[in-house]
This record gives structure tokens, C-alpha cells and sequence, in this order.
């Protein structure tokens, strides 16, 4: 059976990336007769990234847009997201074509058939697969991955890539998710980890962006990111405990 799909796509300064993202995922996957929604929530972009949008959905059915009347953050933008999607199956995709198409109907086609499994983790590293990744940021990313992994037990190396696929009623579960920023990249996959979620791991590609510049700022990244997994390490310890007890 042909699940929903729904797509949720982050935006901020986008105007020189969006139209061409948009346009070609949706062309993709409306050739490969995927029911499916893309949802666009944009962080109050002081660019031209919301007329842009707006005038694709003009043209182009099963497109949405919201707008954060204030600058919350990209993980504020990735829960509205998640609140106004309505498939059985979310993915988190980047508005600069960064991620695959291709890679998102490999997990799509496999949790359709493995209805056993809860969601899809992508992994940049798997077959280092990565076209101009930045150096400095490959570095902090191997070292910080590697001590998150450590940490939770779990062999996976790619929490920090927010290309993933989840079933919708997971993310309600594992809700509220209290990450503002790029931290919900890790927020997401730990949950999901410690409370016993079936996973799988696929190998995905990934390429630098075009247009634009990114918005992750690495020393804020750090900061936050170690919050967040403070956070979920609490959050591990009182779910097991919780689980114990009702065994």
C-alpha cells in the first residue's frame, strides 16, 4: 500500500536554493506516484524566500508553507512541521538539495516494506559518500559523533544528519521535543533509540550546497548539542527506570 509521505523543509534565506529544491522533489516524486506533501515552515527570512515559495505553489499542487512570525529556530520549524504533517511517514529534508531524492524514496521503500520497523537513519559515513564536505566541519563532526556513540551504546555514526525517515506516530510519541535549533538532529535519533524503536541504518549521500551559506554555527552547535545530549541521557536513565518498573 502507498503511505503518505510527508516532506518538511526548514527555511531561512533560501530565496537562491528554494525554487529549484521544490521544483525538482516535487517532479521526482509525483513521476514516481508517491502520494506525498511537502511542507515548508520558514524562520522569518528577511529575503525573498517566502514570495518564491508562494509562487511555486501556484503551480505546483501538494505544497505547503508556514511562517514563524518570529526567528524560533530550525528545530522550532522541524516540530511545526511535524504538527501540521499529516502522512504516516516524515522525513526532514534540507532546502538546498544537500540530500537525494533518490535516497529518500530508498527509505521510503523500505519502511513501506518493513512495517516492522519504526524509521530510517541515514549515514553520510557509511560509504563516505560526501562531495565537498568542509574539512574543519568533517572533523568536528567524526570526533563528536564518535563520543555520542560511545556514550549511548549504539553503533552509528551519522546522528548529527538530519536526513532521516520516521513514522509520524514515533514523533508524536517521543514528543514534546524541546530542541530549538540543530540539536533536533540529535534530540530525534536518541529518543528514538532509548525508548526501543526499531531502526535501520542506510547509507546516503550528500552534497554542499550551491547557493547560499549555512546556518550552523559551529561553536553555538556545540554548545547546544551538548545540552541536548545531557538531555537525552537523563531522559534515557528515567524511560529505562520507568520501563523496569512495569516489568
Amino acid at each position: 500500500m502507498n503511505k503518505k509521505l510527508s516532506i518538511i523543509i526548514p527555511t531561512f534565506q533560501e530565496e537562491k536554493s528554494i525554487k529549484e529544491t521544490l521544483i525538482y522533489l516535487h517532479n521526482f516524486l509525483d513521476n514516481q506516484k508517491v502520494n506525498f506533501e511537502i511542507i515548508v515552515v520558514d524562520d522569518n527570512s528577511n529575503d525573498k524566500t517566502q514570495i518564491v515559495v508562494n509562487k511555486i505553489i501556484e503551480s505546483y499542487g501538494n505544497i505547503r508553507f508556514y511562517l514563524n512570525k518570529s526567528k524560533k529556530g530550525f528545530g522550532n520549524s522541524i516540530v511545526k512541521g511535524i504538527e501540521c504533517s499529516s502522512g504516516r511517514y516524515v522525513s526532514i529534508m534540507m532546502a538546498d538539495r544537500s540530500d537525494s531524492e533518490k535516497d529518500l524514496m530508498t527509505y521510503y521503500n523500505f519502511l513501506n516494506s518493513n512495517p516492522n520497523y519504526d524509521c530510517v537513519f541515514g549515514d553520510r559515513w557509511k560509504e563516505n559518500n560526501t562531495k565537498n564536505y568542509p574539512i574543519v566541519k568533517r572533523f568536528i563532526n567524526r570526533i563528536g559523533n564518535r563520543i555520542i556513540s560511545k556514550l549511548f551504546r549504539v553503533n552509528y555514526s551519522d546522528f548529527t544528519n538530519s536526513f532521516k525517515m520516521y513514522k509520524r506516530d514515533l514523533l508524536i510519541e517521543i514528543s514534546p521535543i524541546i530542541s530549538n535549533h540543530f540539536s533536533i538532529t540529535l534530540e530525534l535519533p536518541l529518543k528514538t533509540i532509548s525508548r526501543g524503536f526499531k531502526y535501520k541504518v542506510i547509507s546516503n549521500s550528500w552534497e554542499n550546497r550551491e547557493h547560499g551559506v549555512s546556518k550552523l554555527r559551529i561553536i553555538n552547535s556545540i554548545i547546544t548539542y551538548s545540552l541536548i545530549i545531557i538531555y537525552c541521557l537523563i531522559d534515557k536513565y528515567f524511560w529505562n527506570k520507568r520501563y523496569v518498573s512495569k516489568r
